[in-house]
């Protein structure tokens, strides 16, 4: 019989998680039934959930910093592509098999670390059994001024397109968490790092959320893979797009990387994990928002435009060809 001690879902909460929820007006120390959110004045509330579980977001064997870390980190870059400041969050973990301390408290540093970098709390949530795999699912919620969300269904004809960052680094950064052999002898081990990182511990871009919401028309984060979420927001949207492949921002790594194997191209733009924000900005607004990025040190690129419905959603080559992508995005289902 084993000398440890069983740890119940009492002293889960109260060990590992009612810390991050210390801050929290509305937690009530986690010692409640619900928490209670309330807006500041002038402002809306904005909800978004996700879950990641093991084997599909993330490896078994990954760190439970890093899986902690992701998990808010994946909320919190819908809340910035919607222009919403992070203010709380609600966690539910479904553990397979009796709670690991070591495990539960590298989650909890993990969110931890999290909170601090993009600004937000716990409120509560729930800790559950499972008999399958281990998933953590989170609802975050964000305040914007009223009225003032940005959806996906607001692009225009004539709109330009812009992203945030650079594309196709986690699709990488999973070759190489599954085999450090995976990449060519072109890259560095800074290169290698960089690029598990980009899976691992994605980082929204909070400094994106005025610029966001102050220029674009419609906005929506790249989580399923740039190709299928333009898709999505066009569709949304009720017009066509057409995205110049050879515009799109890859990283120094991934460059490195194409330069090698440059038959990856088409999974970098429809693989997913990127957590870019993906826009659509009128001419006339175009500038200021360049100028407002450039002073919030965010990085964006040009890489295609807004067309009317008929003539659909393309992508394109620097000869102006469409290219075959076959599967546009990452699909569960």
């Amino acid at each position: 019989m084993s000398d440890t001690p069983r740890i119940g879902e009492a002293d889960i909460i109260e060990r590992y998680f009612a810390p991050l929820a210390a801050d929290t007006p509305g937690a009530f120390n986690l010692s409640d039934d619900a928490g209670l959110l309330t807006p500041p004045d002038g402002m809306d509330v904005v909800m978004t959930a996700d879950v990641i579980v093991s084997g599909v977001h993330f490896l078994a064997e990954s760190d439970a910093r890093d899986v902690a870390f992701k998990a808010l980190a994946v909320n919190v870059s819908d809340l910035c592509a919607k222009g919403a400041k992070p203010a709380v969050y609600l966690l539910s973990l479904a553990l397979p098999g009796a709670p690991d301390a070591a495990w539960l408290e590298d989650a909890r540093a993990g969110l931890s670390e999290a909170q601090e970098a993009f600004g937000c709390t716990l409120l509560g949530g729930d800790t559950v059994r499972t008999p399958g795999s281990l998933a953590l699912s989170i609802t975050a919620a964000g305040f914007v001024p009223e009225g003032r969300m940005v959806h996906r269904s607001g692009a225009r004809a004539g709109d330009k397109v812009y992203v945030t960052g650079t594309i196709g680094d986690a699709v990488l950064g999973l070759k190489l968490c599954r085999s450090s052999n995976a990449a060519p002898g072109n890259l560095s081990e800074d290169d290698h790092a960089f690029l598990r990182n980009r899976f691992q511990r994605p980082r929204p871009h909070l400094n994106a959320i005025e610029p966001v919401r102050n220029h674009a028309n419609a906005a929506m984060d790249v989580s399923d893979g740039l190709a299928g979420d333009f898709a999505k927001l066009c569709t949304a949207s009720e017009v066509g797009g057409v995205i110049e492949a050879h515009k799109v921002p890859f990283s120094d790594a991934a460059t490195r990387w194409l330069e090698r194997e440059p038959d990856l191209l088409n999974a970098l733009i429809t693989g997913g994990d990127d957590y870019e924000i993906l826009q659509t900005v009128s001419e006339s607004a175009s500038a200021a928002f360049e100028a407002d990025c450039e002073r919030a040190g965010v990085a964006v690129s040009q890489i295609g435009c807004i067309v009317p419905a008929a003539e659909g959603v393309d992508f394109r080559d620097a000869a102006g060809q469409s290219l075959a992508l076959g599967t546009k995005s990452y699909a569960h289902f």
